[in-house]
């Protein structure tokens, strides 16, 4: 008769997946020499959603902080210490303190490959934890609310080469420009564009033509102007896949400039494999997918749009 220490790693494995993590590390941590090591392959994906469930994790965290890899803090009392989590692969925090981003500026997450972070003060300089000279190895994928205020012309950057994914809740065209020259192995990229001037016309912009970026996906606010959109398409010239949001809500459709968006479209979107372009207007609403970019017309496509 064979008893249970006769079983698969890969039967304890799924055994083990069945039980709270405090519980596992807490009951058979320590059996034996086979059974540590299937115990020590866990890793933890923490959830805390408030303070009561903080309060309830306090065990694990205190113990057992280096089995953890992907955290998540979504609550806006989240004065937590990070640092415990030497391991983490994933950190996401919806309203960071400045200690916290003064800990991942650090470099002390390693093995940090993605970073999301909602909301946080204008004023710490995000830019820092991707080129700074302490940027993380690892990290691939990045959600940060902005960098507009991060680039200065007095300054020295370093590259970042290993940034594959970056998603800003709003950029300015200057700043998405001056991401493409020190991100030039990006491949997706997702953000509101917004016009900070109204004399775009006496900015300079890095003359750069991006060969990695591919995924594009920006929502063109209600002031923004046409030509940053056709600035964006003439300097990545291999967009396979492109998501346009234009809200013109302020606007009849009688009044909107269809025709020069549609020549936009038409030229800058020549190696284009996926497309899908929604237009808000005061009373009507548009929307062009990839079949229909070469043929566009007003007359055709200015129609309420069906889910």
């Amino acid at each position: 008769m064979l008893n249970i220490e006769c079983l698969p790693d890969e039967l304890w494995l799924e055994i083990f997946s069945y039980i709270p993590y405090l519980d596992l590390f807490c009951c058979f941590n320590g059996i034996n020499q086979r059974i540590n090591s299937i115990v020590s392959s866990t890793r933890i994906k923490l959830q805390l959603k408030n303070n009561l469930n903080y309060e309830k994790s306090k065990i694990l965290i205190e113990k057992f902080s280096e089995y953890i890899i992907d955290l998540s803090i979504q609550y806006y009392d989240q004065d937590i210490d990070i640092l415990p989590f030497k391991n983490l692969l994933s950190l996401h925090l919806s309203h960071p303190t400045n200690e916290q981003l003064l800990q991942i500026e650090s470099n002390y997450f390693k093995y940090l490959n993605q970073i999301n972070i909602v909301v946080c003060s204008n004023d710490f300089p995000l830019g820092n934890i991707l080129f700074s000279h302490n940027q993380l190895n690892y990290l691939t994928t990045c959600w940060f609310p902005t960098l507009d205020s991060y680039f200065q012309d007095d300054k020295i950057y370093q590259s970042n080469l290993t940034l594959r994914s970056l998603r800003l809740n709003y950029c300015h065209i200057k700043t998405f420009f001056n991401l493409l020259y020190f991100l030039p192995n990006l491949i997706s990229f997702k953000s509101a564009l917004v016009s900070i001037t109204n004399s775009n016309s006496l900015i300079s912009y890095p003359v750069i033509d991006h060969l990695n970026l591919i995924h594009l996906k920006i929502l063109l606010r209600v002031n923004t102007s046409f030509c940053d959109l056709q600035r964006i398409l003439l300097h990545v010239p291999c967009l396979e896949q492109f998501y346009l949001n234009v809200d013109k809500r302020n606007i009849l459709t009688e009044k909107f400039y269809f025709i020069e968006l549609a020549n936009i479209l038409q030229n800058g979107l020549l190696n284009i494999k996926k497309c899908d372009i929604r237009i808000n207007l005061f009373s009507n609403n548009l929307k062009i997918n990839l079949d229909d970019l070469r043929n566009i017309s007003p007359e055709k496509y200015l129609a309420p749009i069906s889910d």
